[in-house]
């Protein structure tokens, strides 16, 4: 009797075995109240992914379109308590699914949605919603023009002297995938985008980040549409509103072969119209000229007359006017108040510019067009001149070596070789025929 007194207190008092038989307890303890105690509960659990099967639709082609959010649905459970806690049950023990069938035709199509719990003592008592509608169609990728397009109006942008110009978008074209009846509808791609009411007027050009907008036919299918050309950090869409500032200056022109006289005392001309608006970088408009040549006036083409002279803009200059239907520009020069004399003599002094070494020019003199020299100038000052004071230079540079004939060369230049005379001018165009020949 002693010894079991002394073998039930060894086991009284030892920790580990007195560990062992409580653990032993405590999980008879639950199983009988789980099995006859525990009640039945509900819980619901969210956004559980759908697994679609579209194997049959894929065969004809065709996939599914849609966005994330609705390809999950809510799912009610029942069970014991125990079992519906987040440490016994999470979204994995739930398998929710729904079969395609067969698919022939682009379009929407309404699926039925079943759900299952891995778990035996877990029941799917509900699904939130039943069913799903998916849009069906083949892939298609195309490209297409972009435009730049500001909800702003034009009247807001700028202010004062600022000119806003034409909004670029930073891609002329995208290339854009999706259903391919949807791909197939789009007419334009649009770069959007709008300035905040504390970001204008503008003062200089600014480019602002812009969302992508479709414009097709119907709205129906435009958000599964994939743009493969932008990427929202290394390549994202933007739209450059530029920005220049309108400055009004005078008209001129420029003058070539005029007599040194007029280099410092230029002819009585007038230009129509005699200022023209300009657009400027706002960075260069420290650089903004006093003036624009609208055109080059050689003065051997001119006559002792109120000379009438039209000049069209040069792209260069057009692209700064602000108003590209003024293209055109009327110009008088009045030189009614010279004189003129014809000479009917050769000029004194012949000089052939630019020859080849190795060959000779002869220039026929007397097959040439210097039977007649009109020289315009002040009266006073063309009695001073005399033919010997006309110096003929022929450019030689064109001519073909190989031709032994005659070749007609329109005279470069004749000048008045006078310290005398420096305010008269000889008039029109004239040629000389040269022979070339080897030495």
């Amino acid at each position: 009797m002693k010894n079991k007194s002394g073998l039930f207190e060894k086991i009284i008092y030892n920790n580990k075995i007195l560990f062992v038989f409580s653990l032993v307890f405590s999980i008879a303890l639950w199983a009988v109240i789980k099995v006859n105690f525990s009640s039945d509960s509900i819980r619901n659990l969210s956004d559980i992914k759908i697994s679609i099967d579209a194997s049959l639709a894929e065969e004809n082609g065709y996939r599914i379109f849609a966005e994330e959010d609705d390809l999950t649905v809510d799912v009610e459970v029942s069970g014991k308590s125990y079992d519906l806690s987040s440490y016994s049950l999470d979204k994995s023990d739930i398998i929710v699914e729904a079969t395609a069938g067969y698919v022939d035709s682009a379009g929407y199509k309404v699926l039925n949605i079943t759900a299952r719990s891995v778990l035996s003592d877990v029941t799917v008592t509900g699904i939130y919603p039943s069913t799903i509608t998916v849009f069906f169609d083949r892939e298609a990728t195309d490209t297409f023009n972009v435009e730049a397009r500001l909800k702003n109006k034009a009247s807001e942008l700028v202010s004062g002297d600022y000119v806003a110009g034409q909004p670029v978008a930073s891609l002329n074209t995208v290339e854009v995938s999706g259903p391919a009846s949807v791909v197939s509808s789009i007419n334009k791609v649009y770069f959007e985008t709008e300035f905040s009411s504390e970001e204008l007027p503008l003062e200089a050009t600014k480019e602002k980040a812009a969302s992508l907008v479709y414009d097709t036919e119907n709205e129906r299918g435009n958000q599964f549409l994939v743009c493969k050309s932008i990427d929202d950090k290394s390549n994202p869409a933007t739209v450059t509103v530029p920005v220049s500032i309108k400055k009004t200056i005078k008209t001129d022109v420029k003058f070539v072969n005029e007599p040194a006289y007029f280099e410092t005392d230029p002819p009585k001309i007038s230009i129509s119209p005699s200022t023209v608006d300009i657009l400027m970088n706002t960075q260069d408009e420290k650089d903004i000229p006093d003036s624009i040549i609208v055109g080059t006036i050689d003065f051997k083409e001119l006559e002792n007359k109120n000379n009438q002279l039209i000049f069209d803009a040069d792209e260069k200059s057009l692209a700064l006017f602000a108003d590209k239907t003024k293209n055109s520009f009327s110009v008088n020069v009045d030189l009614s108040d010279y004189s003129s004399k014809t000479f009917e003599e050769l000029p004194g002094n012949i000089v052939v510019l630019n020859q080849t070494e190795g060959y000779k020019y002869d220039v026929d003199l007397n097959n040439s067009s210097f039977k007649t020299i009109t020289v315009y100038g002040p009266s006073k000052s063309l009695k001073k001149i005399k033919a010997e004071d006309l110096q003929a230079e022929i450019n030689v540079y064109s001519l073909d070596l190989n031709n032994a004939g005659r070749q007609k060369v329109e005279i470069s230049n004749i000048s008045i070789q006078s310290e005398t005379v420096d305010d008269c001018w000889v008039y029109g165009t004239y040629y000389a025929y040269v022979t070339v020949s080897e030495k």
